[in-house]
């Protein structure tokens, strides 16, 4: 089963003794801040940026998917973390042949943004969950709906939620120079993705991983599976979507009649009222309440307003394995064709039918992740 969870962008730095006029030398640009006049200087090689202060840091930000794989819709393997920093301490020494640089491994993190994808099954299922999306409450988080996602954020991190395609569509309409070979091949294999990407700032890494963000820290499945995680509780994404009837029996069960009774006009309100409308019959105050009293019970108060073909764990990253789901299919259609044929060649034995239902149990995998 191949794993999900992968980094797009992701910024270190480290401290080294750089001749200015060196720099200068090898083609790198004067840039001013125009807020303090102060001055760096950069330099861009391939999908690589870097930038050089004065003061003795040099810094370096890039796309790990885009420059591994042409294209940041492909998710990259963490476990090959290892090659991605030897391609950059290739690209650094040959950027900087005459400066003693420490390995790219052990530079500090000030910037990463984690990712995973998660697949409907169709258009209508991924319209209906962008949807759900865009009534999520995300706490602490300022939210910005898109038509085709959602972005919640602070001056810490921020929260993007998109159709991944789409995105893509966009920049072939806008700027069609940034979308590579790589970009239009993947498109159609991502139709139906839902991007979920955290991007996590330099406040909130200092903060909550002081000793702990180098590189070789960051650039791991764990680390930027625990991120991803946090940010699924945060927002009430492990507690999944259901739908309306789902919601109300649960409310049902785990409330007594009072307060069940005002739960469900609030979530009824909630998922279909405009929010001006919400904000008017509920001060801001009750809301809290309402949704916290949720929340404290696991239940997600967005509930689908329409019928999907499979629901969507937040809190599973791993990705439906079509390929394994059509092997077994296979399998089972041999084994099926087999028996047929050898049981017509036993006369004695009267066969009825054989259905293949009693013989076909989908992995498990499949009925969770969605394998067609």
């Amino acid at each position: 089963m191949n794993y999900m969870v992968s980094v797009d962008t992701i910024r270190a730095y480290t401290y080294a003794n750089i001749n200015i006029n060196g720099l200068v030398q090898r083609g790198w640009k004067k840039w001013v801040n125009k807020k303090d006049n102060s001055i760096s200087f950069f330099k861009k090689d391939g999908h690589l940026l870097f930038w050089y202060f004065p003061a003795g840091i040099l810094l370096i930000k890039f796309s790990i998917p885009k420059f591994f794989y042409g294209t940041n819709a492909k998710p990259f393997n963490l476990t090959d973390a290892s090659l991605v920093i030897k391609l950059v301490n290739y690209k650094i020494k040959k950027l900087l042949p005459d400066i003693d640089v420490d390995c790219f491994e052990n530079w500090i993190c000030t910037e990463i943004h984690p990712f995973v994808h998660y697949y409907a099954d169709n258009e209508e299922d991924k319209t209906i969950y962008l949807e759900c999306l865009k009534k999520t409450r995300y706490p602490r988080l300022k939210r910005h709906n898109y038509p085709t996602g959602i972005q919640a954020r602070n001056g810490s991190y921020a929260l993007n939620i998109y159709s991944k395609v789409d995105e893509i569509k966009f920049r072939v309409t806008n700027r069609p120079h940034s979308v590579s070979n790589e970009d239009y091949t993947i498109m159609n294999n991502i139709k139906y993705v839902l991007r979920f990407e955290y991007q996590v700032k330099k406040a909130y890494l200092r903060y909550h991983f002081r000793y702990n963000r180098t590189v070789k820290d960051v650039l791991t499945k764990q680390f930027c599976e625990n991120l991803l995680l946090d940010a699924v509780k945060n927002a009430n994404l492990n507690s999944p979507f259901l739908y309306k009837s789902e919601l109300i029996e649960r409310i049902k069960s785990e409330f007594g009649k009072i307060k069940a009774r005002n739960l469900i006009e609030f979530v009824t309100d909630f998922n279909e009222r405009p929010k001006d409308f919400i904000n008017i019959k509920y001060p801001q105050k009750t809301q809290n309440n309402y949704l916290g009293i949720l929340k404290k019970n696991n239940i997600n108060p967005v509930y689908l307003l329409d019928k999907v073909s499979r629901k969507i764990d937040f809190t599973d990253f791993n990705e439906p394995d079509k390929l394994n789901f059509k092997i077994s299919l296979l399998k089972i259609l041999i084994l099926i064709t087999f028996l047929k044929k050898h049981l017509n060649q036993q006369k004695n034995i009267h066969i009825e039918s054989i259905i293949a239902s009693s013989l076909f149990i989908p992995p498990a995998f499949y009925l969770e992740d969605g394998g067609g």
